[in-house]
């Protein structure tokens, strides 16, 4: 076994290897539905991939096989790997072509210093903006957190995570800051350590976003703000002590 398949390429002519990381994305492609175009189909995949692990940092990214994965021509997978560029998730490496983006211990900080003030910010904004709504909304992802929680579902917990965050900015009722803000969260999504594997972080980190809840929930602008911002620095504490114990980061 070398780990590629062999499938039939987009024009039904010959045949093209593709490792498992493609077959595992040609895959996902098939279950999605249909895009408004192939090139956002084809960035919707990708970003998937690349968001899940299935594509981890550093895999080259080139465009026939993705093509052949994906079942589109070149110029949709070319267009989708260009916003991508845009975005921060891919780079272009000399004599490598496009690769998945991933960060170090000094991207990740700066990432997270930018991500404290930020989201400290959209806290503030949501307990003065917040509706009902929300707020069940916010209530009924911790509930799914507690769940993962007790059953150290590492996965789950870094979905329930970020859609606990998102309803925040959505509550905090700017479309501009919620924009950045999801940049930001995809950009640490990269890294492969989670915050989670630091042992006790996730009933610590429940009882944050709880916490944080509150404070929205009474309009408390100003706690909201230090609560989430002090949150931020904890993960980022997390994380970074799960980075420095792997030599690929240095």
């Amino acid at each position: 076994m070398n780990g590629r398949t062999e499938l039939p390429t987009a024009n039904g002519q010959g045949v093209a290897l593709l490792d498992e990381e493609l077959r595992r994305l040609a895959d996902h492609a098939v279950s999605l539905p249909p895009a408004q175009s192939s090139s956002q189909r084809a960035f919707d995949v990708i970003l998937h991939g690349i968001m899940t692990g299935i594509l981890p940092s550093g895999k080259r990214l080139k465009e026939i096989p993705l093509a052949t994965a994906l079942g589109f021509g070149r110029t949709p997978v070319r267009e989708a790997l260009m916003r991508l560029e845009a975005d921060g998730f891919v780079k272009s490496e000399p004599r490598l072509g496009m690769v998945v983006s991933g960060n170090t211990i000094e991207s990740l900080s700066e990432i997270y210093e930018v991500n404290e003030v930020l989201d400290g910010f959209s806290a503030q904004l949501a307990a003065r903006y917040a509706r009902p709504s929300d707020l069940t909304a916010m209530r009924a992802v911790l509930a799914e957190l507690a769940v993962a929680t007790e059953q150290h579902d590492i996965v789950r917990l870094r979905e329930l995570n970020s859609r606990f965050h998102e309803l925040i900015h959505i509550a905090a009722r700017n479309n501009q800051l919620r924009r950045v803000l999801r940049h930001l969260l995809n950009l640490i999504r990269l890294s492969p350590v989670s915050a989670y594997a630091v042992p006790g972080r996730a009933e610590a980190s429940l009882a944050e976003h709880h916490a944080i809840l509150d404070a929205i929930a009474e309009g408390d602008e100003q706690r909201a703000a230090e609560l989430a911002s002090d949150h931020k620095r904890r993960d980022k504490e997390a994380r970074l002590s799960q980075m420095t114990t792997s030599a690929d980061y240095f």
